[in-house]
């Protein structure tokens, strides 16, 4: 799927946070091709921490007779569980 180029209206002040570190902001130019730039803010770091914003229109499925399954969908060893246990305590 070739998609049409898109110039580079926007500035960067309008698609990164201002918490955003600029060496981090040049690294993301020099890396995503000029056609996406006017989606950076998928890139950053300081986005990719918050949380979505909650909405009226969720929509939520009762599967009935489905039970959840107990236990973990497949074993870690103790080195690879820390990792995510990490990743929730730090972002929840």
């Amino acid at each position: 799927m070739d998609l049409p180029p898109l110039s580079f209206h926007a500035s960067l002040e309008e698609n990164w946070d201002e918490e955003e570190e600029p060496e981090e902001i040049e690294i993301v130019l020099k890396v995503i091709p000029p056609a996406y730039h006017q989606y950076l803010d998928v890139f950053s770091e300081v986005e990719a921490e918050k949380l979505h914003q909650h909405c009226a229109c969720y929509h939520h499925t009762e599967l009935e007779g489905l039970l959840t399954p107990v236990g973990a969908i497949y074993s870690l060893s103790n080195d690879e569980s820390e990792i995510p246990w990490a990743y929730i305590s730090e972002n929840v």
